[in-house]
């Protein structure tokens, strides 16, 4: 098995980073496990969990997410660059928020199994083309000029004008994609769930969904109530859990 490496963002106080760690590395049969911390600098310090990475951009620390156009550039960057100072090889990333819970010891072996299926290079949930819809998100910069030329400018494909959409709260990608993300700079601000996938499209990356799993993953609400039903009827990951329950 390829490894791979967890990046699990959070802002949470540091005891439930923690045991968040914890959770994770007792489930996972595969994989390493770090922490992207987006709270403040005072709490990262205290964090026990010594694989820990400081996100200090303050547009990862949004408070309306699509209207302040969240990003995860420096979440790419920092984690890219915390890679290359180790000495084994990782062949696979994936990026999880603290509320999107694993559920299954061989998570890593099933995305990388999927996607080398698909002959992919990303997995995102409810990965959309959006261009020439009435996506909220794509309205949003469909009549932003600077946002079409910057994709026309970079793509290496035959139609510069595809805008895709994914659900941000998990994802699986190769080193080399996530590695390509992290060395680009945001042109301006845009929201990172038609960014990420839209970049990574015209970089020349193939995309694919993670299909059935999609029904595991929803915005709204919390899920914690939800863990062993969930496991029941197969799911790999739910989101949103909010809170870690206690018999994890």
């Amino acid at each position: 098995m390829a490894n791979v490496l967890n990046v699990v963002l959070s802002h949470q106080p540091p005891a439930d980073v923690d045991r968040l760690v914890g959770y994770w590395n007792s489930l996972l049969d595969l994989g390493n496990v770090v922490i992207a911390y987006g709270g403040p600098r005072s709490s990262f310090d205290r964090i026990a969990f010594n694989k820990k990475i400081f996100i200090g951009d303050p547009n990862l620390r949004t408070q309306d997410h699509q209207r302040e156009a969240q990003s995860y550039t420096a979440v790419f960057k920092e984690a890219s660059l915390w890679l290359r100072n180790r000495s084994d090889a990782i062949h696979f990333v994936t990026l999880f928020e603290f509320d999107h819970l694993p559920l299954v010891r061989d998570l890593n072996a099933r995305q990388v199994k999927r996607l080398q299926t698909e002959g992919a290079d990303v997995l995102a949930y409810h990965l959309a083309r959006v261009d020439d819809t009435s996506h909220p998100h794509y309205l949003h910069y469909a009549a932003n000029g600077e946002f079409i030329r910057f994709f026309r400018k970079l793509s290496v494909r035959d139609d510069p004008s595809v805008v895709l959409s994914m659900f941000g709260t998990g994802s699986c990608w190769t080193h080399e994609a996530f590695d390509a993300i992290g060395a680009f700079i945001e042109p301006f601000p845009v929201y990172f769930e038609i960014y990420l996938p839209t970049l990574a499209h015209h970089l020349g990356f193939r995309l694919r969904d993670y299909g059935d799993q999609n029904t595991f993953v929803s915005n709204l609400g919390d899920r914690s109530g939800e863990v062993e039903s969930a496991k029941n009827q197969g799911a790999w990951t739910l989101h949103p859990v909010k809170t870690l329950p206690a018999s994890l």
